[in-house]
């Protein structure tokens, strides 16, 4: 069976970004650097972390939130007087595990 073959009968299986990462490897020629079972390892990741992104992606759609909010968008000047230093501790979570309330 060729590659392109192989291609199609993941795409058909649904598996679209495991054929995408195959055709990427066909194209340069990398099957040389892993075994066959680091390569089924990598192929199966890369569509298993595609679902999930997507999985992600949807939610937050459905969630409809009023703004797509950021942390990296935090506008931190002066007149707003917040402290960054703070949303860097909450970002952690680590008040949830220590039952703490905000």
């Amino acid at each position: 069976m060729n590659n392109n073959q192989t291609i199609e009968k993941l795409k058909t299986m649904r598996l679209g970004a495991m054929a995408q990462l195959h055709l990427q490897h066909v194209k340069d020629n990398r099957f040389g650097e892993m075994t066959c079972d680091e390569y089924l390892a990598l192929l199966t990741d890369h569509q298993w972390e595609d679902r999930e992104n997507k999985k992600i992606d949807r939610l937050l759609k459905q969630a409809s939130f009023r703004q797509n909010a950021n942390l990296a968008d935090i506008n931190y000047s002066p007149e707003r007087n917040l402290d960054k230093n703070m949303f860097a501790r909450l970002c952690t979570l680590d008040f949830i595990t220590r039952k703490e309330g905000l």
